[in-house]
């Protein structure tokens, strides 16, 4: 009977659940991922619907033959209908070559997460129409193109 009650308080401390110190770390660790993705979220929000932009630009045909300041006036009336800001918007470079035409839209966003740590983010996309199919991931390094300074 001894044994019995004994095993009876064992099962019933053993059902108490989480301690202070366990919620407290559960708590903190919640707040943490919250505070990560409302830093970080509006920024991949941005990257994607500038992905989307691309994606509508080369779906629309034409490209080749639209000039730099059409193309960036499609793109400039996509991200503003999408509220896109900032630098992704500022970073759109047209480079031309004999065959194809390359939009690319390269920049790193640089944001405080708390006190002194920061997250730096880079996004690249780019849409070459000569493979149109192939849009948003980037085939050209422009870091070439950057050392000449020509675009």
């Amino acid at each position: 009977m001894a044994l019995q009650q004994h095993s009876q308080l064992r099962s019933l401390a053993a059902q108490r659940g989480m301690s202070y110190w366990g919620w407290l770390f559960v708590i903190a660790v919640f707040g943490f991922g919250l505070t990560v993705v409302s830093k970080m979220g509006p920024a991949y929000i941005d990257a994607h619907f500038v992905e989307e932009g691309l994606l509508t630009l080369s779906k629309q045909g034409g490209v080749r033959d639209m000039s730099n300041t059409e193309i960036k006036r499609e793109l400039d009336r996509f991200f503003t209908i999408n509220n896109v800001r900032g630098e992704p918007v500022q970073s759109v470079k047209i480079i031309r070559g004999a065959d194809s035409t390359l939009v690319s839209i390269n920049y790193e966003l640089r944001q405080p997460l708390f006190h002194n740590v920061d997250v730096v983010m880079k996004f690249d996309k780019q849409l070459n129409t000569a493979k149109p199919e192939l849009c948003c991931e980037p085939l050209v390094d422009l870091e070439q193109f950057r050392k000449r300074d020509d675009y």
